[in-house]
């Protein structure tokens, strides 16, 4: 017969950490099996490519630096998240007390760091996929935080640990899955269609029901889960411009969108500041003025050129100096005056309007290459060619083409 007052201490710890122990184990084989088909799946296949590079045998070491740099990049990013999500959502579903919680986190954190190591090793991962698999993890595993922390949500630890943990899980899994054919321009597009798209949602709830704390309209949950919907939604949109546009669209591109939204965001508010507007006509005027400004900034750069990374953060960085100076001026100028605040904002705009085309005349980016037919994605069966050689009957696939 069980005495529950014989029970030690010890004994509930080693009860404690015996769970623990396991739940860790199914978290991070859940992490490394997410990925396993993908990973039987990405084996590199024989490709026909006609370049002069791929003639030359010094190109092939070139590709393995380049595999290598791609893998280590996931295992560090995925490593962050260990530390900075995933340790601390597991933590949270298993931590009863102090020594367990701190238990769980050091473990799933370092152990985070050998499954994406043992993912990497097994998979042929492009730079697409190392991009798109740490963002999506991050917005899906803070999407789940944020619908599950509302102040109607279940607001218990473990249940709030545990979706988080799951939907950074997930987010990975996904990732390596969308981005399995993508260039990083196309990746990054996605996520900018996310961001946008949730911000978008925020600024709307926001116009139609300001009031979250009222016992009428939109509750913080229902709130919450507008905008992660909408940002998931928004995962499609911007994979269907980046892949469907008739120019190219780089990640340095994807950086002056960005720029292009609080440039137009700047300028609406320039506009309605001196009338008092409230603070729902403010969200939805910042938010036409966000998307006119992106619509520009695709019109004007990204259909004309093609940013590097390191060209599109100049660009950004031009733009955010040219604000400054804008924003000087206005107070210089403006003074106490009643229309000080329209003065200033529209300087700041103005400013950075003026130092996103001086930048781009001192950079001088290349021009916009269009959408051209890559020469990889011709993929050659070598036993369909062994079967017609052999004289082997039935229907036989030589080659595929995707683009």
């Amino acid at each position: 017969m069980f005495d529950a007052a014989r029970v030690t201490p010890a004994t509930r710890f080693g009860v404690t950490s015996g769970m623990t122990i396991r739940s860790l184990l199914s978290a991070l084989a859940a992490l490394t099996v997410a990925a396993a088909p993908l990973a039987a799946q990405q084996e590199p296949p024989r490709r026909l490519d006609f370049s002069r590079e791929a003639a030359e045998p010094a190109a092939a070491p070139q590709d393995e630096l380049t595999s290598n740099r791609v893998r280590n990049a996931f295992v560090r990013d995925q490593t962050i998240l260990g530390l900075a999500m995933y340790g601390p959502a597991f933590a949270a579903m298993v931590g009863n007390n102090g020594i367990t919680g701190t238990a769980g986190y050091l473990v799933m954190a370092g152990g985070t760091f050998f499954a994406a190591a043992e993912i990497a090793r097994r998979m042929d991962m492009s730079e697409a996929q190392q991009l798109l698999s740490t963002r999506m993890a991050a917005r899906t595993g803070l999407g789940a935080l944020y619908i599950s922390t509302a102040p109607d949500g279940p607001n218990n630890s473990s249940t709030v640990g545990a979706a988080t943990l799951l939907g950074g899980f997930i987010g990975t899994g996904l990732g390596l899955a969308v981005g399995n054919g993508l260039t990083a321009g196309e990746a990054i597009a996605t996520t900018f269609g996310h961001d946008l798209a949730f911000l978008s949602a925020a600024a709307i709830t926001y116009a139609i029901d300001p009031r979250s704390s009222n016992d009428t309209g939109l509750s913080d949950q229902s709130r919450a889960i507008i905008q992660t919907a909408s940002g998931w939604a928004g995962y499609a949109l911007g994979r269907h411009y980046a892949g469907n546009a008739p120019y190219n669209v780089t990640a340095g591109d994807v950086t002056s969108l960005w720029l292009g939204a609080a440039i137009g965001a700047t300028a609406t508010g320039a506009v309605i500041a001196q009338s008092n507007p409230s603070d729902p006509a403010i969200a939805l005027t910042t938010l036409a003025g966000a998307l006119l400004g992106t619509y520009a900034a695709d019109r004007i750069l990204v259909r004309r050129y093609d940013h590097t990374r390191s060209e599109g953060n100049l660009l950004a960085l031009g733009g955010v100096a040219g604000g400054l100076m804008g924003i000087g001026v206005g107070v210089l100028v403006a003074g106490e005056a009643e229309s000080g605040e329209s003065l200033t904002l529209g300087l700041a705009a103005a400013g950075a309007t003026l130092g996103v085309l001086l930048t781009e005349r001192y950079m001088q980016p290349r021009a916009d290459a269009g959408r051209t037919l890559r020469l990889g994605s011709l993929t050659v069966d070598p036993v369909g060619f062994a079967s017609i050689a052999t004289g082997l009957p039935g229907r036989h696939s030589l080659m595929r083409l995707t683009f």
